[in-house]
């Protein structure tokens, strides 16, 4: 039950980046999936990452038409490392948050980037300034959501005690 919830978390928050990027250009550069990866990966189980990673980067590949794999591979190095980095550091303080998504994002990028290259297929060199876009906007977004979710959870403590 808990990987079904996992599954429909990760389609919900395609969904809502496709609709979003639809409507306003900057949410184009926002990447929701590795938000809710980082979210699993600082506050969950890592492990659980590693498959809303997996699970979110194959759902990518599926709506944009890519070889099934690449974004797969991506958001499941991405989910690792930032899993790997929250088990070693505390990543309480907004800005270290910013650096490790923003630092996943890239990652991300960097390892589909590789991969269209490996296979020999034409890429663009615009991808990387607009994954470097991407990778500031996403880690900025991530800060502040984790920074309300942080709010919230000390508001709320302190109206149950």
């Amino acid at each position: 039950m808990k990987f079904l919830f996992l599954a429909v978390s990760a389609f919900l928050a395609i969904v809502a980046q496709m609709i979003a990027g639809n409507n306003f250009f900057l949410f184009n550069f926002l990447d929701l999936s590795l938000i809710l990866i980082a979210y699993w990966a600082i506050n969950r189980s890592r492990v659980q990452a590693l498959f809303v990673g997996s699970m979110t980067g194959l759902m990518l590949d599926a709506v944009l038409g890519w070889p099934l794999g690449f974004n797969g591979f991506g958001k499941t190095l991405a989910a690792f490392a930032i899993g790997q980095v929250s088990k070693h550091f505390n990543v309480e303080a907004g800005w270290f948050r910013f650096v490790v998504v923003a630092g996943a994002s890239c990652l991300s990028s960097l390892s589909m980037f590789a991969l269209w290259a490996l296979l020999q297929r034409p890429s663009n060199s615009i991808y990387l300034g607009a994954s470097l876009m991407q990778a500031l906007i996403t880690g900025a977004a991530a800060a502040v959501i984790f920074g309300l979710m942080d709010v919230y959870a000390q508001t709320h403590a302190r109206k149950a005690s």
